[in-house]
């Protein structure tokens, strides 16, 4: 009897050492891949948030860039459009100056006197 409580002493020794330590270990295996799959989703889930915003604050530096030339670019605009429109303004006088001397050269009076005024005119 003795020798049967020996044995089975050590075949619950074996059980507790051996045994339930691999049952254990088949028994969670899958709930610990689990957990670390789900904790490897969470840190790529976090990561793909992190350069999310990376992204977006490098859009919204190039998005006030943009806003910022095409500001300077509005204002170029305008300020081709003011000397264009001086331009005009000044060709118009210029035409109209010319006009004017034309007709003056051909009223001008080369011999002084009104009786033999030439060219004759009715001034």
């Amino acid at each position: 009897m003795d020798y049967i409580t020996q044995i089975i002493s050590w075949i619950s020794q074996a059980a507790s050492g051996i045994v339930l330590p691999l049952w254990s270990l088949l028994l969670f295996y899958d709930a610990r891949r689990r957990k670390e799959y789900a904790e490897a989703r969470g840190a790529e889930a976090d990561n793909i948030t992190q350069y999310a915003a990376e992204w977006k604050e490098l859009y919204e530096k190039r998005d006030a860039e943009c806003a910022v030339k095409d500001t300077k670019i509005d204002w170029l605009y305008q300020e081709k459009e003011s000397d264009r429109q001086r331009i005009r303004d000044l060709q118009e006088k210029n035409a109209a100056l010319a006009l004017e001397n034309q007709a003056l050269r051909f009223r001008e009076c080369k011999v002084r006197g009104c009786a033999r005024r030439e060219p004759p005119s009715e001034y």
